[in-house]
């Protein structure tokens, strides 16, 4: 259980690890279930740390979350009868964390547990050769600074892999608007075509247009990497301004991972919002050496920048559903619509579903098969057709 006391003064690492927290849980029974093929999970941390851990066990640190539900994941399967392989590789250049490293990691007795000292470009090449071609592969890529991620593409492009990349948005953000030069963001971020004009044109973007644009090339370079046709991605912004400090890009080459991703992402984005809601109101507090009377009665501010993305991301998929349907006048079915919609927009699978019932019943869709109110979300093989006489009356 994550304690947000343990990240006072890195806040980020608390979005992070809830991420990876409900993530990990989620998805480890869907990849090595055996209808998957799998028979090995294996997690990957090319930047392990650990890093200022305040727990006492490490369950505040990515490596400890990781092999904590990997641990719980395999007696899980072992109560279904299934014996399965959780195998982790974890690398670390600094020595004195490595050493602590290979101590803490004796507490997971049940993940059988690779480390290497040195930096994740000499070691990732090596770690890609010894996973096993049957393993299902999470890859975490969590620097500091910039690394040249091509030294990465070998763990990346590989076949049950899906990959979780910390890009250091601030970082790209400054040198898209200066002259200087950054060999190691440049080499991989210029990998589409167009040469070098798509520094020129972050230059003339502002605000949240530059955002839009730098993330999504860094999308599309790192989906390019494996083929991967889905790259999400999650804003951690800076605690106390309105501003991304960097953005956890999520590959995955199944539909079934982007649902797993955006119920982790809004559990993030909602932990997020809460703790910065928190502290724009100590602040206030603190300031005004008063309690503050108009505070929000929610722990979520509906203007917090993270409240914000999660309405705009529902209206945002609201609005590209009917465009898609619309675009389709002879019906699209439900599993052709939805997982494109979730790679763009921050919505759930369960929200989303939400949107297209409510949708359905003010008549604005028609949907043969949904013959029942009692049927609350639609089903894979579901038709939806754009209504020719929109109502506005819910059923």
């Amino acid at each position: 259980m994550i304690d947000s006391r343990w990240y006072d003064g890195r806040e980020q690492a608390l979005v992070k690890h809830t991420f990876l927290d409900t993530y990990m849980p989620a998805q480890i029974p869907k990849v090595v279930s055996p209808a998957s093929g799998a028979d090995t999970f294996c997690y990957v941390d090319l930047f392990a740390g650990p890093w200022q851990s305040q727990s006492g066990d490490y369950s505040d640190t990515g490596f400890g979350i990781a092999l904590h539900r990997m641990s719980q994941a395999k007696a899980k399967q072992a109560e279904l009868g299934r014996s399965v392989r959780m195998v982790a590789h974890l690398v670390e250049k600094d020595p004195r964390n490595f050493t602590e490293l290979t101590v803490a990691v004796k507490r997971f007795a049940d993940v059988e547990v690779h480390c290497y000292q040195g930096t994740a470009e000499q070691h990732a090449a090596a770690i890609a050769a010894a996973i096993p071609s049957r393993a299902f592969r999470f890859v975490v890529i969590d620097p500091k600074g910039v690394p040249d991620v091509r030294h990465f593409q070998r763990l990346i492009e590989a076949e049950r892999t899906e990959v979780l990349l910390n890009f250091m948005f601030q970082f790209a953000n400054r040198f898209a608007g200066s002259q200087d030069r950054m060999p190691t963001l440049e080499g991989w971020l210029g990998g589409l075509q167009g040469g070098n004009e798509w520094r020129a044109e972050f230059a003339e973007l502002r605000g949240t247009e530059r955002e839009a644009a730098i993330s999504e090339r860094a999308r599309q370079v790192l989906g390019r990497m494996g083929s991967y046709p889905y790259a999400p991605a999650i804003t951690v912004d800076e605690t106390d301004v309105d501003r991304p400090l960097y953005k956890l890009i999520y590959l995955t080459r199944h539909p079934a991972g982007l649902k797993v991703f955006r119920d982790a992402h809004r559990r993030a984005l909602e932990t997020q919002s809460e703790y910065r809601t928190a502290k724009k109101a100590d602040l206030r507090r603190h300031t005004t050496g008063m309690d503050d009377m108009f505070a929000p009665l929610t722990k979520m501010e509906p203007g917090e920048r993270s409240a914000r993305e999660m309405a705009e991301g529902e209206a945002k998929a609201r609005k590209m559903l009917l465009q898609r349907v619309t675009d389709n006048p002879a019906g699209i079915e439900w599993n052709s619509l939805w997982p494109a919609i979730l790679d763009a927009c921050v919505v759930t699978h369960a929200g989303l579903g939400d949107i297209a019932r409510d949708l359905w019943s003010r008549g604005q869709v028609v949907v043969p098969e949904w013959q029942s109110k009692a049927i609350k979300r639609p089903k894979d093989e579901f038709r939806f057709n754009l209504s020719a006489e929109p109502q506005s009356t819910v059923r």
